[in-house]
Parts: structure tokens; sequence; C-alpha cells
């Protein structure tokens, strides 16, 4: 389901200002900025549930942290640094008998953040369910080959079942897919929320900022780089084409309201004559 920005704005509370400043420090990503045509030329329409999550984590963060810390609290890329078992057992959310499963699975005591959000969303539908440790472990053995390909937190697990057996399907949020009405799916998760989640409940504990990827670094440099003048003059022409159409709606508004005021003005000086000249003939009579 989409919004538009117009809906937005209005619904956050934030103006135009704000939310193309955190368009360009990569609060907020561009992909998420989706063109579409409407009856008043080309309107920008955002995934609605992601943008107002976005929103208000913004909003409850922004005091607390520069722009550039909630960029990294923030961002969809994937902490390079690994995360020991014992460091893990401090992360409430993540089920202990599971982790020693995929301990032995991996043959290792040192876990990706893919796999470390994996373990927290699986403990938790593993609660929700009630699923079996069984059922569960069956489904990160599912997971398994596909976690090490997944380069950001940008994606959705599904999780749906056949038989009373339970399979999972992991696929980026802007390529939806359409799946077998026969499959009853019974969990849509983002891992990009759950990754939020963690940094902002744990960011005391891990130090999340200097385990970002250079990767993300550079790029999030590059990209504001490439966001030229040209792009920042295109967004502001629209931002003011907006607020002329808007300004140009109230001013309609406002003439509209004061010709009807200046007709009813008309209309009850005429009566008011009327009722004098009326009231002349009876005092004559």
């Amino acid at each position: 389901m989409l919004i538009s920005k117009k809906d937005l704005l209005k619904e956050t509370g934030i103006s135009y200002g704000q939310l193309y400043r955190w368009k360009r420090e990569r609060l907020i990503p561009e992909e998420w900025f989706i063109k579409q045509s409407s009856y008043t030329g080309q309107e920008t329409y955002f995934p609605k549930e992601q943008i107002l999550n976005r929103i208000r984590s913004i909003q409850e963060l922004k005091d607390k942290y520069s722009l550039e810390e909630l960029a990294k609290m923030l961002s969809p890329y994937v902490i390079n640094q690994g995360f020991p078992m014992d460091e893990l057992v401090e992360i409430k959310e993540i089920d202990e008998i599971l982790l020693q499963f995929l301990q032995k699975l991996y043959n290792r005591d040192n876990f990706h953040y893919i796999e470390v959000l994996i373990l927290i969303i699986l403990s938790d539908l593993m609660k929700e369910r009630n699923l079996t440790h069984e059922q569960t472990t069956e489904l990160i053995i599912g997971m398994k080959d596909s976690l090490s390909e997944l380069d950001s937190t940008g994606y959705i697990i599904e999780i749906f079942t056949i038989n009373l057996e339970y399979y999972s399907i992991i696929y980026q949020e802007q390529s939806p897919f359409y799946m077998d009405n026969r499959y009853q799916v019974v969990k849509k998760i983002r891992i990009d929320d759950i990754s939020n989640q963690m940094k902002i409940k744990y960011r005391n504990y891990f130090d999340f900022n200097s385990k970002m990827t250079d990767d993300s670094t550079s790029e999030k440099r590059q990209y504001k780089q490439d966001y030229n003048k040209e792009e920042y003059e295109q967004d502001a022409h629209q931002d003011k084409k907006e607020y002329q159409e808007k300004s140009q709606s109230s001013n309609e508004d406002y003439n509209q309201s004061n010709t009807t005021d200046d007709m009813n003005r008309n209309k009850n000086q005429k009566n008011d004559e009327i009722i004098f000249k009326i009231n002349n003939w009876e005092v004559r009579l």
C-alpha cells in the first residue's frame, strides 16, 4: 500500500525540507520515493508502512543522535564484524537452544549480523506460533544457503505452511511476488525492522557504528556526491510547484469566500433599502 507525499507530510507533521534533507542523509532510501502520474502531473508516493515506521524512528531519535549517527543505525547495510556467541547470550530475544543449534550447524562460535537477525526472527516466531525446536531448526536449515547471499537487511521473510510443515521465502522489499493461494502465509517479517529495533535497543552494548562495512560508508559518501546540484534543484522545483498549487488552491477558496460574502452583503443592503422604502410608504400612509 502506498501513501502520497501530501498525505505523508500531513500525517507525520514534517515539512518538505525535512523529508528531502533526510533523503540526502540516507535516512530515507531513495528507492522509497516512487514517482507516479496523477491528474496534476506527477506525484511522489511511498511504501506506507515502511515510511511511517522510519519517520517515527527518526522523530524519536533525532534529539539523541546526529543525523550521521542515525543514518548508520538505520542503514540497511550489513554489519561487517562478527558477533561472538558469548555476546549473543545478552540478546534476550534469542532462544538459547536455537543459538546452540546454529553453532553446531555452522561449526563456529562467531556469527554474521544477518544470522543474528534470523535467530531473533525465528525465536519470536517459535513463541508466537508455538513451534517446536525441531520445526524451527528445520526452518534454519532451509535458509542456511541463502543467508550468505544477503548483502543488506532490505529483505522480507515470509513463513508459510504446506501440509502442516513450515517453509520460508526471502525476497527484496522492492520485488514483490505472487504466491499460490493454496499456501497459507502465517508470518511476514521485514528484516530491516528487526535490525532497526536491535540497533536501538542494544546500542549501549554493541558498537554498531564502528562495525558498519566500509562499503556502506563509502557508498553513503558517494551518494552525497551523486546527489548533485541538478537533482537538488529538481527536488526544490517540485516542492515549489506543489507549494504554489497548494497556495493557489487556498487563494481560490479565499477569493470564493470573499465573493460570497460580498454577494450576501449586497443582498442584505438591498433588502434593508426596500424595507426602508416600504417603511416610508407606510409612514406616509
